[in-house]
């Protein structure tokens, strides 16, 4: 199933949803988290510039105090190791596979990025096997013929993985006179090679995402500046593992935004997507009672593409006596689909240009007065009394399609009857004039 993201302005909101209700919505230490397939090929040099890693599907968020949010989840146990810890930084993993190879990247914006010891800034993970024994794959900060660098370790079998890192501009290695950006880097792991035969429906592991700070090449492990923290998903070092779950389906379609808005007794509705993988069409459907679903049209998808893409539908002829609620049903070509969120638009627009009688009428001092726009329109609203003189206006500026209500506060006007009028002037320079009578008590 696909993942959405969306963004929907009605008003502006910002909704995630999960492929499946296992991953519906992020949660601190997550059983498992699910793998997709990669709709191109992973090159491995640490840049993470393939659109697919960009795709925000569910990952894991190493920050020390960190709270689950949208796809992001978090480990829920750390250590400090070297006290104070006062440069938290924030590290994401993100999974891919591509047939039998696993890929891990790791993103980071830690602002001092260097070597505690032996244990660098990155990653150290535990997987098991086909026969269930553990194997250990590193990706961190360490020391090659003298030069500060990534490096790759692993116990496993010769050539079942490797691995690359890179710091990001403005981060020097080792430098802790100076404030980092950062680091990226990823890591395959042949799965071949450790035994399986045809893709697992899963991989047990653990990971450790490292974090020292202020180390510099040549400064003691227990140095004065320095400070370390370490976050595992698991457990530091054996004992209790996680699940990678590997589907088999491509990385989702990316939908970067869907607005809904009401135009006289039509709904408008607009999306766009960032990337699209193997998506066949969009499925239109329209609820009247916000729970129950009908299909109203199709739009066709863009197959696979990473260029963004924009979308619009209409539903026409409403009744503007009912609320409208819209959701969108993606489908691949391979018949898996995923629900979008629901947009409650409410009521459509008024038809009519109308002025309500004013409540509550007679009033003293104070009275609210409504009025309805079909279209966008320069509105005033005035009072007079009998005899047509001016009193006072209330409103005048331009005004979206819909309902509305001012108040109206007239602690020192005589009681009596005066009028209250509404003059709208729509895009069109035509104008529409109400008045009605209320009733002022004292």
């Amino acid at each position: 199933m696909h993942l959405f993201n969306l963004f929907v302005f009605v008003p502006v909101l910002f909704l995630l949803i999960g492929i499946n209700t296992n991953y519906a919505q992020a949660t601190s230490d997550p059983a498992s988290l699910p793998v997709y397939k990669t709709s191109a090929p992973i090159s491995l040099d640490g840049l993470l510039n393939e659109s697919d890693w960009a795709v925000d599907k569910p990952h894991l968020m190493f920050r020390i105090g960190g709270v689950p949010s949208g796809n992001s989840y978090t480990p829920t146990n750390f250590a400090i190791v070297k006290p104070p810890y006062t440069d938290t930084s924030t590290c994401y993993v993100k999974f891919l596979r591509n047939g039998m190879d696993l890929y891990f990247s790791l993103n980071s914006n830690d602002k001092q990025v260097c070597r505690f010891d032996w244990e660098g800034d990155g990653m150290f993970m535990k997987i098991k096997d086909a026969s269930n024994t553990d194997k250990e794959y590193k990706i961190y900060v360490g020391v090659v013929s003298g030069v500060p660098q990534f490096v790759f370790e692993t116990n496993g079998p010769a050539n079942s993985g490797a691995g690359a890192g890179i710091p990001k501009a403005g981060t020097t290695i080792y430098d802790s006179s100076d404030v980092d950006n950062g680091y990226t880097a990823e890591m395959e792991i042949h799965l071949n090679e450790l035994g399986f035969t045809t893709v697992p429906s899963s991989v047990t592991l653990l990971i450790n995402i490292f974090d020292p700070d202020n180390y510099s090449l040549g400064v003691p492990p227990r140095g004065p500046n320095g400070n370390y923290a370490k976050q595992w998903w698991g457990s530091e070092w054996g004992g209790t593992y996680r699940t990678l779950d590997l589907l088999d389906v491509t990385v989702p379609v990316e939908l970067t935004s869907f607005t809904a808005r009401y135009d006289g007794l039509s709904a408008y509705l607009q999306w766009s997507t960032a990337t699209e993988t193997n998506n066949r069409l969009f499925e239109i459907q329209r609820s009247i009672n916000g729970s129950e679903f009908s299909t109203i049209g199709f739009v066709e998808g863009k197959g696979t593409t990473t260029i963004p893409q924009n979308y619009v539908y209409v539903d026409k002829n409403l009744d503007p006596s009912t609320s409208y609620a819209y959701r969108l049903k993606q489908i691949d070509f391979d018949g898996h689909f995923t629900y979008s969120k629901v947009v409650e638009l409410g009521e459509t627009n008024p038809v009519n240009f109308e002025l309500m009688q004013n409540y509550p009428n007679p009033f003293n001092p104070s009275t609210k007065i409504s009025f309805s726009l079909p279209q966008q329109a320069n509105v005033q609203i005035e009072v007079f009394n009998l005899l047509g003189q001016k009193i006072t206006t209330l409103f005048n500026q331009k005004m979206n399609a819909g309902k509305h209500t001012i108040d109206f506060n007239a602690p020192d006007l005589a009681g009596g009857v005066y009028l209250y009028s509404l003059k709208a002037q729509d895009n069109n320079g035509i104008v529409t004039s109400i008045t009605k009578k209320m009733t002022l008590i004292k």
